[in-house]
């Protein structure tokens, strides 16, 4: 998923400091309701800990209802697609340093981050170029025993997308 629409009214902010903006505001909740109906809600969040990421991961979590495990990254902040994939191959790490000894290996992970590298992530695994605007979310199914596993075309298949456009 990328991040919902961030502000750019402020040009003293580093990027890395940009809030979501109004529209960010209103679709990343509209986003997670979407997931939540349609049975994809993750139960681990990787993500950039970019101020617009982590805002848009507050709106996903307060839609959703409960309390979902998340690593906030540095590494993911602007991450190339190669090293989203490698962040993905990483995900026993990230659990392991976690507070809380009770999470289990995630079976729905997020993936939360920036353009370009997670559009080009998605698109390496759909196999074509897309592009994903702010918000926008792309499902897989993998057929993995871990998320140390490489995704690749072959074991991952498309389930879904969703953009908020398309959204009612």
């Amino acid at each position: 998923m990328r991040h919902a629409k961030s502000d750019w009214a402020d040009a003293s902010l580093d990027d890395h400091d940009r809030p979501l903006n109004a529209r960010g505001r209103r679709d990343a909740p509209r986003m997670a309701g979407w997931m939540k109906e349609s049975g994809c809600q993750p139960d681990f969040v990787l993500s950039s800990d970019s101020k617009r990421t982590r805002e848009t991961f507050s709106f996903l979590e307060a839609r959703w209802g409960q309390s979902v495990p998340v690593h906030f990254s540095s590494k993911l902040y602007l991450a190339s697609a190669p090293r989203i994939r490698e962040i993905i191959q990483s995900t026993s790490e990230w659990l392991s340093g976690d507070q809380d000894e009770s999470i289990q290996m995630p079976e729905t992970l997020l993936v939360l981050g920036h353009n370009p590298g997670i559009s080009t992530a998605a698109s390496e695994l759909l196999g074509h170029a897309c592009g994903l605007p702010t918000a926008a979310l792309v499902i897989w199914t993998c057929q993995i025993d871990s998320w140390a596993r490489e995704l690749t075309l072959s074991n991952c298949k498309l389930l879904d997308s969703m953009r908020p456009k398309q959204l009612p």
